[in-house]
């Protein structure tokens, strides 16, 4: 990987930039260049207005397939002129500089980091982190939640068992739905797998979040997957456990890209890992059908009046019950290489 640019580089170059004379419009300066693409710090000197540009030489027919990102705060800009072509993600008079600057910082590096593949998908690359980042900023949080976190260590456990049992890297993340906030935290096969955590040292209570999340009337079977964990100096913090996946991903740079987006979605922001110190040890791992005789609260089976729910299941009586996790997949129509 090439070197990483960093925040101070950008937000010198833009001040600098800013005191450009005698010229108008757009001005640049390199930060960047690898084979024929560059990055360029710019600013338009008539609006205003700091930028960073990828300049890249990329198919017409990719542009035509191309629909660039809309939000408040910044825009993305496309460039087709003899003397430059590609894009610029500006950010507007009413975009806050330091979250735009971390989204530049970010983008950039994602692009270095996949230097070497060719200009229609580092275009593709930097689209989908600029989505990414759309996503991340809905959420209007620079850091997860405790509970949230908890609740991502639970799903990332799921990634790194099927990844150990041999499943297609590719089939796991398109199973992955929790960043899109899906109804169910993983779709696979006919069927879906909702995550639950815990750090209580007793039992195991599950918080369901809606009368949706436990219905198995579109994707079945449906199973509960309860993750009991611990607080300790032996454990792993979230941002190594990511580091593991991102090991297994190396060799496979698209699906490492796409997971780096599903954090970036789910609200993981990596300039804010150091954030995340708890470590946590996995205690236990269950698994429940959820069927009829499960307990539940869904629409089938409650007034027809009731609209919205939350509700937590001790689900301690039924820790005997669990199965495991090779025979969930089998259940779910599932083998090594993917689904039968």
């Amino acid at each position: 990987m090439g070197l990483q640019i960093d925040q101070q580089q950008i937000l010198v170059a833009w001040k600098a930039l800013s005191s450009t004379d005698n010229q108008e419009g757009w001005v640049t300066f390199p930060l960047y260049k690898h084979n024929n693409w560059s990055l360029l710090a710019s600013y338009n000197l008539l609006k205003r207005e700091e930028a960073i540009f990828l300049d890249i030489n990329y198919s017409q027919i990719l542009e035509s397939r191309i629909t660039l990102p809309i939000a408040q705060g910044f825009r993305v800009q496309r460039f087709n002129e003899a003397a430059r072509k590609g894009f610029a993600l500006v950010r507007q008079v009413d975009g806050d500089l330091d979250l735009f600057t971390k989204m530049i910082v970010d983008v950039c590096n994602t692009i270095i980091q996949y230097q070497d593949l060719n200009e229609n998908k580092l275009v593709s690359v930097f689209i989908n982190r600029i989505y990414a980042w759309l996503s991340f900023m809905s959420k209007g949080e620079r850091e997860l939640s405790q509970e949230a976190e908890l609740g991502l260590i639970g799903e990332l456990e799921v990634i790194l068992s099927l990844i150990s049992l041999n499943l297609p890297i590719s089939e796991v993340l398109n199973a992955w739905k929790g960043p899109l906030d899906g109804l169910k935290d993983f779709e696979m096969g006919s069927g879906a797998i909702e995550t639950k955590s815990t750090l209580s040292n007793q039992g195991f209570v599950a918080k369901i979040n809606s009368l949706e999340q436990l219905d198995d009337s579109e994707k079945s079977p449906l199973f509960l997957n309860g993750y009991r964990f611990s607080l300790n100096s032996v454990g792993k913090t979230l941002t190594e456990r990511i580091n593991l996946i991102r090991e297994q991903l190396n060799d496979y740079p698209a699906e490492l890209s796409r997971f780096n987006n599903l954090l970036l979605r789910i609200g993981y922001l990596e300039s804010e890992k150091e954030n995340y110190i708890r470590k946590f040890k996995t205690e236990n791992s269950f698994f429940w059908l959820v069927d009829e005789n499960f307990p539940r609260l869904v629409p089938g089976n409650i007034a027809v009046n009731i609209r919205h729910a939350k509700y937590e299941i001790d689900l301690t009586p039924f820790i005997n019950q669990s199965i495991d996790l090779s025979l969930v997949l089998q259940k779910l129509g599932i083998g090594n290489c993917g689904i039968n």
